[in-house]
């Protein structure tokens, strides 16, 4: 028998919200992403000062970020647009952690101006930060490690030694010298290696590699490493069949390397705290259509979960509301973008009763899908709404327009 995933709400809950706000439309459990923040929260409470950033990237959104603030949750920005939406939202109450790379000067007098925290991704950029500010340096910096051949990479991001992202270790060295030759009081260490991680060993395994550069950096060179953000890349089981995350196991594994420091312990997950809690509603609209192999044609194209056409063997799980436990078959599942990629899934397995106007749920849609969508042939990102823990729901972004493509160009 397939594994299965377990909805949040009642089939009317989906229903009412397609006859609401129509469909295609992402939807997300507020008490779930509450349960998530929680747990994450509760798994790091031996560091003093822990706070999670969010990594807004996956979810960047100010209806659920703000869910979040009050979830004592900071926020991981990479652009200069996130940075903005933060401060314009008022949500930078409990802090906010710049991690980019390539970035321009403007940028970083940016986040400096918002109380942020500084990380940067090479050593020789420093002196830029320095230049940019007006020669000075924040009271409080960090810097992107990358142990290159120590530690294995992962399918997403890649092996560290073919990264853009971080600096080696003596690099890291002469930048935390240049932070504190500079003014910079507190100084930090920063990694992210992989991404949709769930292994307490992997988690483990860098907090050991940062323990190992701080404690080089504080007995070879005098320099104490005052926090240590041990990145983001907390994944959950898309695959029903696969086991989730054990949060608690990982924050005790990180507990066991970095614990006795007594130092703030950063962490800046994001797909784990939405990413099970977002679905991405959708209805059939021609049945199934067979050809050579079956297809059924649902009202979004892949522009809306980008996702499954540049992720590698990339898998969700999916529910058609009222054909639970119908029999099955291999179908695919598929657009009406002009591009072969249009296909959600291939060979999955679902409902042999399947007819049009069926509502189709896509599961762990929370994290990296709207925000990864795209226009492509013109085709419109679906808005998005909030189930509420008391059952109400809120529009927390519009469907986009023609408008809004147009206004780019018009008159111009």
């Amino acid at each position: 028998m397939t594994a299965a995933k377990t909805l949040p709400f009642a089939a009317e809950v989906f229903q009412d919200i397609a006859s609401q706000y129509g469909t295609p439309v992402f939807v997300y459990d507020q008490a779930g992403i509450q349960r998530s923040a929680a747990a994450v929260n509760n798994a790091f409470r031996w560091s003093p000062g822990y706070t999670n950033f969010f990594a807004v990237k996956a979810t960047p959104t100010p209806g659920i970020l703000r869910v979040l603030a009050a979830q004592q949750m900071g926020f991981d920005c990479s652009s200069a647009p996130e940075l903005m939406m933060v401060e314009q939202e008022g949500l930078t109450e409990n802090g906010v952690f710049y991690t980019s790379n390539n970035t321009p000067d403007a940028d970083y007098r940016l986040a400096h101006n918002m109380g942020a925290i500084i990380n940067v991704d090479k050593g020789q950029f420093v002196s830029q930060v320095q230049r940019a500010l007006g020669g000075n340096l924040p009271q409080r910096m960090a810097i992107r490690y990358n142990p290159g051949p120590l530690k294995e990479g992962s399918s997403i991001i890649g092996d560290p030694n073919k990264q853009k992202f971080g600096d080696t270790a003596a690099h890291v060295i002469d930048a935390l010298k240049a932070m504190r030759s500079g003014g910079v009081r507190s100084l930090g260490l920063h990694a992210m290696f992989g991404s949709n991680e769930r292994s307490p060993e992997y988690f483990g395994d860098t907090a050991r590699l940062l323990r190992a550069l701080a404690d080089t950096a504080c007995s070879d060179f005098g320099l104490n490493i005052d926090f240590i953000n041990v990145g983001g890349g907390l994944g959950i089981n898309y695959d029903p069949a696969d086991r989730p995350a054990d949060v608690p196991a990982i924050g005790q594994a990180i507990q066991a390397e970095l614990g006795d420091l007594k130092i703030p312990i950063l962490t800046e997950y994001g797909r784990y705290i939405t990413g099970p809690h977002g679905y991405l509603l959708t209805r059939v609209t021609h049945g199934i259509v067979k050809t050579y192999e079956s297809f059924v044609m649902v009202d979004t194209s892949i522009n809306n979960m980008a996702r499954l056409a540049t992720v590698h063997r990339a898998y969700h799980h999916i529910d058609v509301l009222g054909r639970q436990g119908d029999p099955t078959e291999p179908m695919n599942v598929t657009g009406s973008m002009c591009a072969n990629t249009d296909i959600f899934f291939r060979d999955h397995p679902l409902p042999t009763t399947m007819a049009p106007g069926d509502l189709v749920v896509i599961h762990d849609a929370g994290a990296h899908s709207r925000s990864n969508s795209h226009n492509y042939n013109f085709r419109l990102r679906a808005g998005e709404v909030l189930v509420r823990p008391d059952g109400t729901t809120q529009l927390i972004r519009r469907h986009e327009t023609p408008e809004d493509l147009f206004a780019t160009t018009r008159g111009l």
